[in-house]
């Protein structure tokens, strides 16, 4: 079964907006409130948002129903509804690392767009405020531009030990509550 555009459109906005508003609140806190110059915070912050935010907000994702469809976790032994840590991340992996692929191809190609039209387009690089939360604008629109794409791609990956199903919920049947039709 394969979950159509819309509402892969609708997975890749689950998958986006909670990280971009956490990205979000965590730039405008230590660039914007304590101004903090150098690297070190950033550093710190995409490491945890590697290894625990983004996990988190993948297993949040598969989680919930779209449309008629609903994510189930496929072992050898059995099938469950929840992704463990391990298995986010790998799911995490594969969605990030295509996405940065496609990002850097398109960003290339914005480039040479800029470059044949002899744009003079300069950016003030020295803020450290506005160039966290332009990369954070940049990694967001990418995200939601290009998983929908890579949605079908993780769901025929066979990971290590796992794999990820689209199954049908079922319909709750109408109920007649005592009124007729006329």
């Amino acid at each position: 079964m394969s979950l159509p555009y819309r509402e892969r459109l609708r997975l890749a906005w689950e998958l986006t907006w909670p990280l971009a508003l956490i990205d979000l609140v965590f730039v405008l806190l230590i660039h914007g409130v304590f101004n903090t110059k150098g690297e070190t915070a950033d550093s710190v912050w995409a490491v945890a948002s590697f290894f625990a935010v983004s996990p988190w907000i993948v297993r949040r994702g598969l989680r919930l129903s779209y449309g008629s469809a609903k994510f189930e976790v496929v072992r050898r032994a059995n099938r469950e509804a929840v992704l463990s840590y391990q298995e986010s991340l790998k799911v995490m992996w594969l969605l990030a690392w295509r996405t940065l692929a496609l990002s850097l191809v398109a960003l290339l190609a914005v480039s040479l767009l800029f470059s044949a039209m002899r744009s003079n387009f300069r950016v003030n690089t020295e803020s450290a405020l506005w160039n966290n939360l332009g990369l954070s604008a940049i990694d967001a629109v990418s995200s939601l531009v290009f998983t929908p794409f890579l949605i079908p791609g993780m769901l025929r990956k066979r990971y290590r030990g796992f794999h990820l199903e689209l199954v049908m919920k079922p319909v709750p049947a109408a109920r007649n509550r005592g009124r007729t039709k006329l």
